[in-house]
């Protein structure tokens, strides 16, 4: 059978034989004078290191034979007294089943070799005696459990075998730290179930030939140490580590081993990885590994990585490197089923090449809207060619969901939404609003008779109505305005004609009077705007100082401070800034921990955030009139849940900040309106003053220009000297 591995190998302009020679290599690497390069690596010098490693022979010492005897006196197998003493020993003792090694073990140091293959013996911990082994073969015992420090001080020790055991742990570390000569260790037809990085990667030791960890039944790659590659970890020449026949089924995150950086991958490309016949899974969690594959493969042309799919169906026996080549990442996805909220009769997906997650309940029969959807940002929902009548859902089962409609509670979370070829006939259009971020709504090939003039706030790309005739009126004209000419890419989006003399125009080629809007020549119109205004000023005098009261004291206050050149004490106010908001939006909180506060503290501002800085226990109307009675600048945030029954103490903190913005001519008020409401959303009569009087902050600007924006606002205290 063909040899499928994944062996990740770049080789550097300047290979290893630039560097070591075949007389020098093995001193410099393992400070061994006695190992020696076959010399059959001289025909190829290219890959120098690697084949002396794996041919090396040993210069020749004359080993003594020591027997090993059962002692029926202490149950106990020991090594027998030699006749004749030596320097080096070897030992081979096969099929004898015994259970322990040698109790008089470590009186002979000397041991080079050792063979106690197809015996019961299941423990190896004083192994470690032995500094001068150099071979150690175990195989078909019964060994469970290996401590990471079992080998520790042993630098001669060349070969392992410690195959056909029961192992189901090695200790983490065990291989890491290796800082010997160890070239070839193999654990393969095991029991182990995960493996740690620390005993796949060498650290310490420079090069290695062969790591074997092949028919187990490893399922991850585990980091029990927490071990992270840094920029200045080595792990020389790399040698080959065999993970074949496992049960591995997803690459493992590479964050998750220590590889923060991906970059630092490069440092193991030295590396051979043997992954054929596991069960790998060709899903949206492969897409990464392959993603970064191909950027190999067309940098190097060559074929890296033979791994073959398990499942899913499609990919059965299909190559990795197949699906790589033929530009075929996009069928790398994950089904989502009723546990992710996938809805009834649907399809959905994630596809990590588009980053989208597909919910396709087209053609479904659905008359309404789906009661859930997964909890994902890049949401494209198709709901097309149904019987669905309304963008509203009343459904009972989903009134706890943002005013009891799917749409509402979603539209942070949809990206595309199609709706087209239902039932559809009207646009809410408080619904509008909500979807404003999403990229695009298509309402194609509905029933549709109205245009709500909310739709202003989208792009007219943004949407796609297809064909809407109504009786136009001098409302309307705004459409002209805001539809697309007829040299755009998305004129067919949306086209509005009007019913006149009984024919279908398109609105665009309508005139004002067409559209019954009355005409006035200049002089009439100049007229009766200075005949208005005359009346209106003479109606409404004896009111407009009280209706007005709070936008003529904000301006007056303003116009005081400008002439009289205010200058704040040094330590008038315990704090710089207070902070109001809606202390249950997510969203909202994030953008103040992670960007506002940051910014203002960085400017040297002392920020008191409630639900940061309050204390606990302590009564909450006390705190705020104590903090806020001795802060210079009230921030406060305007939201729509803002003006909820349930948000208390947002009212109190605003009554309270007016009140010293009002008597203390020092303090300034910032208002950021969040969710860009208008000044008839505000109950509070000082608040609309700020946003009639357009002295607030628009959070629709950038984040770098509100933060500037908020700053160039602010009372500074004088600094001390």
């Amino acid at each position: 059978m063909k040899f499928l591995c994944i062996y990740f190998m770049i080789f550097s302009r300047f290979v290893v034989v630039d560097l070591l020679s075949r007389s020098d290599i093995f001193i410099s690497l393992f400070n061994r004078t006695d190992l020696h390069c076959a010399s059959s690596c001289r025909r190829n010098e290219y890959h120098l290191d690697s084949c002396c490693m794996c041919n090396m022979y040993k210069t020749r010492e004359k080993l003594y034979n020591l027997k090993v005897s059962y002692n029926d006196i202490f149950d106990n197998p020991e090594i027998e007294i030699p006749s004749v003493f030596n320097v080096h020993y070897r030992i081979k003792h096969v099929s004898k089943l015994i259970k322990r090694l040698p109790v008089n073990l470590c009186d002979f140091t000397g041991i080079i070799q050792i063979d106690f293959s197809y015996n019961e013996i299941k423990r190896i911990d004083n192994i470690v005696c032995l500094k001068s082994l150099d071979t150690l073969k175990m195989h078909h015992n019964k060994i469970e459990y290996l401590r990471n420090d079992t080998f520790l001080g042993m630098k001669f020790l060349q070969n392992i075998d410690l195959s056909y055991n029961h192992l189901r742990y090695i200790e983490p570390g065990l291989l890491l730290n290796m800082a010997a000569s160890l070239l070839n260790f193999d654990v393969s037809n095991n029991l182990l179930t995960t493996i740690d990085i620390t005993n796949i990667v060498w650290e310490n030791q420079q090069a290695f030939c062969q790591t074997n960890f092949s028919f187990n039944k490893i399922t991850s790659i585990s980091n029990q140490l927490e071990w992270t590659c840094k920029r200045n970890t080595q792990f020389g020449y790399g040698g080959f580590v065999n993970l074949s026949n496992n049960n591995l089924s997803h690459f493992v995150k590479f964050s998750e081993i220590g590889f923060g950086n991906f970059f630092f991958l490069g440092k193991l490309l030295s590396y051979g990885f043997d992954l054929r016949e596991n069960n790998w899974i060709c899903d949206c969690k492969m897409y990464f590994f392959a993603l970064k594959s191909s950027i190999i493969l067309n940098m190097f042309h060559r074929n890296y990585f033979e791994v073959t799919c398990h499942s899913p169906p499609e990919f059965k026996n299909v190559l990795l490197i197949n699906i790589i080549k033929s530009q075929s990442l996009d069928r790398l996805i994950c089904n989502l089923t009723l546990a992710d909220r996938c809805p009834p009769k649907c399809r959905c997906f994630y596809q990590p090449s588009r980053s989208r997650t597909v919910v396709d309940c087209s053609r479904t029969g659905r008359i309404r809207l789906p009661t859930a959807l997964p909890l994902r940002t890049d949401l494209e929902v198709d709901l097309s060619s149904n019987k669905i009548e309304s963008m509203l859902n009343n459904n009972h089962a989903i009134n706890t969901i943002g005013n009891g409609n799917l749409l509402y509670y979603y539209s942070k979370y949809i990206r595309k939404l199609d709706l087209s070829n239902n039932k559809i006939e009207i646009i809410p259009d408080d619904l509008i609003f909500k979807l404003r971020n999403v990229s695009l709504i298509n309402l194609s090939k509905n029933k549709i008779t109205n245009t709500p003039r909310t739709l202003q706030i989208l792009n007219p790309c943004q949407i796609n109505i297809g064909e809407v005739v109504i009786h136009c009126k001098c409302k309307d004209i705004w459409l002209q305005n805001w539809l697309p000419s007829i040299h755009s890419k998305c004129f067919n989006n949306t086209r509005v004609y009007c019913k006149y003399n009984n024919e279908k125009i398109h609105i665009l080629n309508m005139t004002r009077h067409e559209l019954g809007c009355r005409l006035y020549n200049d002089f009439i119109l100049c007229l009766n705007i200075a005949l208005a205004v005359t009346v209106f000023i003479v109606t409404i005098s004896s009111l407009s100082i009280y209706t007005i009261r709070f936008e003529l004291f904000i301006m007056t206050r303003k116009f005081l401070k400008y002439c009289k050149g205010i200058v704040v004490p040094s330590d008038a106010y315990a704090y710089d800034i207070y902070i109001s908001c809606n202390e249950n939006d997510v969203y909202l909180r994030h953008w103040l921990s992670s960007s506002l506060v940051p910014f203002l503290q960085e400017e040297k501002f002392r920020v008191f955030l409630p639900y940061r800085d309050c204390q606990i226990g302590r009564p909450r109307e006390e705190e705020t009139i104590d903090i806020m009675s001795t802060s210079l600048n009230f921030v406060i945030l305007l939201s729509e849940d803002s003006e909820s029954s349930t948000e208390m103490w947002i009212n109190k903190e605003w009554k309270y900040a007016w009140y010293n913005y009002r008597y203390d001519i020092n303090r300034e008020i910032i208002v950021i309106n969040y969710d860009m409401l208008e000044y008839q959303d505000v109950a509070h009569k000082y608040l609309r003053a700020f946003l009639k009087m357009h002295s607030f902050i628009n959070f629709s600007n950038r984040d770098k220009l509100i933060k500037a924006d908020v700053y160039s606002r602010l009372q500074f205290q004088e600094q001390s000297t």
